[in-house]
């Protein structure tokens, strides 16, 4: 058995759903279905905050889980595919050595490659995630600047320079050509596709790194099925990394 080290305690303890309003309870289903149908103690330590609650999955779903989405022919959100988002999460999470999303990312991605028949590329991606730029075959070069943008924004924002916005802009827009219904964007609104996944990206570390420090100082606990379906769903090579990391040996 993988051991997760998870404090045998919470700071602040998750509510049951029968002891929230209706609108919050309502709010703690909607976070369990969007993360596959689980009880979710995220949403139930959340919910503390009735109205942060409510609004949080909304808002979060919309740059983190939300589809190629368009509102009329404006989109409005999806400018990043899943995959990419699901690294850029991980990544986050393990420089912040966060035990609630390290874990319940790590499932919630290896599930995503896997039910898209790309287990095996996942498997490669996620375990070496903590150290992504030693090993550049396993990535895209859109995944390797868009994870080199993501750990200096992790650990420090100031740090991100104006070649690294320049590379990033130049493989988003070089990935972008590649899909039939965004090589038709002229130059102009080419550009503005692009901005918007910059900001998206963006947005989503900052959110993350912010989610980590949540999840880290409440100590946010494993819902109780959590470890079984974690090991029955995450390759072991991953989740003894991922115990290395949270213990702070790598």
């Amino acid at each position: 058995m993988t051991e997760l080290p998870q404090e045998h305690r919470t700071r602040i303890r998750p509510l049951h759903i029968d002891e929230a309003d209706t609108k919050t309870a309502a709010a703690i289903k909607t976070g369990e279905l969007t993360r596959g149908g689980f009880p979710n103690n995220f949403v139930k330590v959340m919910a503390h905050c009735p109205r942060f609650v409510q609004l949080e999955i909304e808002y979060a779903n919309s740059f983190m889980f939300d589809p190629v989405t368009f509102f009329g022919g404006l989109q409005t959100a999806g400018f990043n595919d899943r995959f990419l988002k699901e690294l850029v999460i991980s990544r986050t999470s393990l420089l912040n050595r966060s035990h609630y999303s390290v874990t319940h990312q790590s499932l919630v991605g290896t599930a995503l490659f896997n039910d898209a028949g790309r287990g095996a590329e996942g498997h490669q991606k996620l375990l070496h995630l903590h150290e992504h730029e030693n090993h550049p075959q396993v990535y895209t070069e859109r995944e390797q600047v868009v994870l080199d943008y993501t750990a200096k924004v992790s650990r420090d924002a100031h740090t991100v320079t104006d070649q690294d916005f320049a590379d990033l802009r130049e493989v988003l827009e070089a990935h972008n050509r590649m899909d039939p219904r965004l090589n038709k964007l002229n130059d102009s609104a080419m550009t503005r596709h692009v901005d918007s996944q910059i900001v998206e990206l963006t947005w989503l570390i900052g959110h993350i790194c912010l989610l980590n420090r949540w999840f880290t100082v409440l100590q946010v606990p494993d819902e109780a099925d959590f470890v079984t379906l974690y090991e029955q769903v995450v390759p072991a090579d991953i989740r003894v990394r991922n115990a290395r990391i949270l213990a702070g040996s790598v």
